[in-house]
């Protein structure tokens, strides 16, 4: 494995997390906490910029280990995931709740993100068709605006 692959399965694995043997998808997903810990509190601008840096990250890592691998899709690829629960998460700044409030939100939104991941509601398995680095990002990408969706309404209907 020259460089450039090394970096890619580094960042494309969330840091190797998407290499544990069981639920490597959930697993992974849990890389995105030291992007909540680190930038979360520093405003919509902070959470745009990075969530899409992990996207572009993403597509290209994703592209170069599927090729690599000669997978479509591989299933310890999870920045995915990372970017996909950054979605759901963009607008929850750590610095506006109780810590309390703050775990219900990120625990929710965690689930929900999962659960959407999972049964890939239409259109979002259809957009894993696109090129390898594409395809890998794009369905996780909807996947988080759904879960974004969800849950910000659920916050909105319930204020909790």
């Amino acid at each position: 494995m020259n460089f450039s692959e090394k970096i890619a399965m580094f960042l494309g694995t969330s840091f190797y997390l998407g290499r544990f043997p069981i639920a490597p998808g959930t697993v992974g997903t849990l890389g995105a906490l030291p992007f909540f810990y680190l930038y979360w509190n520093k405003g919509l601008l902070a959470q745009f910029s990075i969530t899409i840096s992990v996207i572009l990250i993403g597509i290209w890592a994703s592209h170069i280990i599927s090729q690599k691998f000669q997978d479509k899709d591989p299933s310890f690829v999870t920045i995915d995931e990372i970017a996909g629960y950054m979605i759901t998460m963009i607008g929850i700044d750590p610095s506006k709740y109780q810590l309390n409030q703050l775990l219900i939100y990120f625990i929710l939104g965690f689930v929900i993100f999962r659960i959407v991941d999972i049964l890939k509601p239409p259109p979002i398995k259809s957009l894993e068709k696109y090129p390898m680095g594409i395809g890998i990002m794009l369905d996780d990408v909807l996947a988080g605006v759904y879960s974004f969706l969800i849950l910000h309404g659920l916050i909105y209907i319930f204020k909790f």
